[in-house]
């Protein structure tokens, strides 16, 4: 098969081009080291790249080789003419890069690049252009991403937008349940929505709608009715997943958490495979458009209880081809019973196993959000003083799973919003770790709203990678609103200490956790990052800062949290997340060098260009 064939549209906008030996080693020798010093560049002829790349198809894979060619083979491409931010390796920056099948074979010069190149070799002219590693999301929710903003979008300033948006909706679209997304919980008092306000809109009609933090529901009366929910229905989870009700005992419309959400959802509009895959494949362009090229699916909606069917539609897309990232999927433990756990992860693990998709760790809802007052705390809430929160789960259970887990060599991904679930997941690890047989852990914990002084340390100590949503902190209305009220000034100006676990030592990785937000829901990596280093709303550069300002990352942080933190976290590190001889070819190209722009600016970069495992899967 002509690689030339596959690989030449796809590159003709950046100037790639076929060429033969002599004309490579004479272009060679004439180039100069522009990336090392590559400070102020930026993409020149964007107009022009942006409209011949549409024209373009996808799909075509570098080569047909497996990477282990003798090293005196030809490349099928080179990049060069910008600057290559590798992440890790023996230099930060580099010239050129040279990919043979799925895997990088040059990294560094332009001449050792160009040398390389053979008659069928495109040379590929980035033009200023940044090239990077692929973005690895460290946590985020794909089917739950696509499921819950598939309705009205609902990311709005107040209730009456809310509820006109709702209305408008509902006219569009006469018949069947309405639903929808990104509803804020500062729009409400403390004891949250209720239905007769959408009662008054909506009648006759089940309707429900997902809060932006995706831990809680607002119902109205027919859905509710449909889910058979009155005064006498018992909560899934006691005080933790239950129907939020009145004095009277009455359900107001307000759903905690999971188990009590996924009860009426599933008896208004019942999640479905088939509903799910299509979902999702309307999803995976827009994946690849960001320059996601690995995830960490960190929990699905079950059809019934079977977590299986839903993550095998991964690998059905990737045989269809039209998978854009890797995928280490988990196992959720939401609730009791724990004693099966292990045996149940690893029927899953046997279903599901293909090239990019894999079910590789435990995760374990530990507790929920601020919000609702379900993350569980170690002092009370600040606005609810006789209440710490909850977890599912027993400190004993939590040993007890934990140590499982561990002791069957597997690794354990803790949702822990609250600071006391924090420390009891580290409990239990550093409990596993004495207890077991010592070996390579990446357990992590995750999100981290707040993290206690003493508690810090330990994420180096015990090696457990700390994983933050970063772009959950800004100084939004929320945070400043809510938080505050939840926490009190003290805790609430200490949140999101993610410098410190740097700081100390620790390892971070990062993650959108879309769809769930603190203020604005996105599953785009560089509004994340940006997000991360200014501690501020995106698109407001003079909006406040969340304090503490020194927790801003660098942008080098950042992408390194979102690459090979989440690598790391994943266990692919010696595969991915860096530009790396020998690593799988997973890179973007950006239009702009994120790296010396003005943070606030980062979000307006765009990603022309996503390839993953040595196959573009995006061109723009």
């Amino acid at each position: 098969m002509c690689v030339a064939c596959d690989w030449a549209p796809h590159f003709q906008a950046f100037g790639g081009h076929a060429v033969n030996r002599r004309a490579v080693l004479r272009s060679g020798a004439a180039m100069t080291a522009t990336a090392m010093t590559a400070t102020g560049m930026t993409a020149t002829g964007m107009t022009a790249t942006a409209l011949a790349l549409d024209r373009v198809p996808t799909g075509a894979r570098a080569g047909q080789g497996s990477g282990r060619a003798a090293a005196a083979e030809p490349a099928d491409v080179v990049f060069h003419n910008g600057p290559v931010y590798t992440v890790a390796g023996p230099a930060p920056w580099a010239e050129a890069v040279a990919v043979r099948g799925n895997t990088i074979v040059h990294v560094g010069d332009a001449a050792g690049a160009m040398a390389l190149a053979g008659p069928a070799t495109q040379v590929v002219d980035l033009e200023g252009r940044l090239l990077m590693p692929g973005f690895v999301e460290g946590h985020t929710h794909p089917f739950l991403g696509a499921f819950l903003t598939s309705g009205v979008d609902l990311q709005l300033d107040d209730l009456a937008q809310v509820l006109a948006a709702i209305e408008a909706h509902a006219r569009a679209h006469p018949t069947g349940p309405i639903r929808g997304f990104g509803w804020r919980v500062d729009m409400f008092p403390p004891e949250g929505p209720n239905r007769a306000e959408l009662d008054a809109i909506l009648p006759d009609r089940p309707a429900f709608f997902f809060a932006i933090d995706g831990h809680s529901l607002w119902a109205n009366s027919r859905a509710l009715a449909m889910a058979g929910v009155d005064r006498d229905t018992p909560d899934p989870i006691p005080r933790f997943s239950y129907y939020a009700r009145d004095q009277k005992g009455d359900p107001t419309g307000y759903v905690l958490e999971v188990n009590a959400v996924l009860e009426l959802v599933n008896a208004v509009e019942p999640i479905s495979v088939a509903a799910m895959g299509s979902l999702l494949e309307g999803w995976l362009p827009k994946a690849a458009a960001a320059g996601i090229t690995t995830v960490f699916d960190a929990g699905v909606p079950p059809v019934g209880s079977d977590q299986a069917a839903i993550i095998a539609l991964y690998a059905e897309a990737e045989k269809r081809g039209t998978l854009p990232f890797r995928v280490s999927a988990s196992y959720s433990v939401k609730s009791l019973p724990i004693d099966d756990t292990v045996e149940q992860f690893n029927a899953v693990r046997r279903q599901v196993s293909s090239e990019f998709v894999h079910v590789d760790i435990v995760k374990i809802v530990g507790d929920g959000s601020q919000g609702g007052y379900t993350a569980w705390l170690i002092e009370p809430y600040a606005d609810l003083p006789d209440s710490t929160g909850g977890s599912p789960f027993t400190e004993a259970q939590w040993h007890d799973l934990v140590g499982a887990v561990d002791a069957a060599g597997f690794d354990v991904h803790v949702h822990a919003c609250g600071e006391r679930t924090a420390r009891v997941a580290l409990d239990a690890i550093e409990k596993a770790v004495a207890n077991n047989p010592a070996r390579d852990r990446r357990h992590a914990i995750a999100h981290l709203v707040y993290v206690e002084d003493s508690d810090a340390p330990r994420f180096a100590r015990l090696g457990v990678t700390a994983q933050f949503s970063a772009n959950w902190s800004s100084a939004d209305p929320d945070t400043l609103q809510n938080m505050m009220a939840r926490y009190g000034a003290h805790r609430a100006s200490r949140m999101y200490r993610t410098r410190t676990i740097l700081r100390q030592g620790g390892r971070v990785s990062l993650g959108t956790d879309w769809p769930a937000a603190g203020y604005v829901s996105t599953y785009e990596p560089l509004k994340s990052i940006q997000v991360g280093v200014t501690r501020q709303l995106v698109g407001r550069p003079d909006a406040p800062v969340l304090s503490p300002a020194e927790e801003r990352l660098t942008v080098a942080e950042a992408i390194h949290a979102n690459t090979m933190g989440a690598a790391y976290q994943l266990r692919m590190d010696d595969r991915i997340g860096s530009v790396e001889v020998g690593k799988r070819a997973d890179l973007i190209v950006l239009d702009r060098n994120i790296l010396a722009i003005d943070p606030h600016e980062i979000h307006r970069t765009a990603v022309v260009l996503t390839m993953m495992d040595g196959v573009v899967r995006h061109r723009a």
